[in-house]
């Protein structure tokens, strides 16, 4: 038989087959591995970009009124991390996510804080007002008595 009767026949037919299947199961193996290691990049990126958040979220929480969830987010970016070094790529995720609702919560608690700081504040105004208000009234009502007293003729 000759090279081209081999490559035409059955037995070239299952040959070149079989080299495409070699080919499509080794592009299969090595797709996996380039997608994990985008998957973990991404990951990392976005747990690196949390604790940057966590950060920013300390530095706007100038009242110290969530000092605790902030520590709370932290530990959580944390185990983020631990579990992406082993691999478990879809705890990490559900944690990334506990994460976002956290940092979210403490926006809020800040948010409230301030305002709830602003009101004292203007409250504290008005009841100095109101006390100063006060006063004048009084002196204002001293004054008229006096001024009626003087100008009461003697008998």
């Amino acid at each position: 038989m000759t090279r081209a009767q081999l490559t035409t026949g059955r037995i070239g037919q299952v040959g070149k087959l079989l080299m495409v299947l070699a080919f499509v199961l080794a592009g299969w193996s090595l797709a996996p591995g380039a997608a994990v290691a985008g998957e973990e990049d991404d990951l990392q990126r976005q747990i690196e970009t949390q604790r940057a958040g966590a950060n920013d979220l300390d530095r706007l929480d100038d009242l110290r009124a969530t000092t605790d969830e902030i520590t709370l987010l932290r530990t959580w970016l944390d185990e983020a991390w631990n579990l992406r070094s082993k691999h478990e790529y879809d705890q990490v995720r559900e944690v990334l996510d506990r994460c976002i609702a956290q940092a979210e919560l403490v926006r809020q608690k800040i948010s409230a804080a301030k305002l709830r700081a602003q009101v004292q504040k203007r409250e504290a105004t008005v009841n100095e007002l109101r006390a100063k208000i006060a006063s004048t009234k009084k002196a204002l009502q001293d004054t008229t008595v006096k001024k009626r007293a003087l100008e009461e003729p003697t008998s």
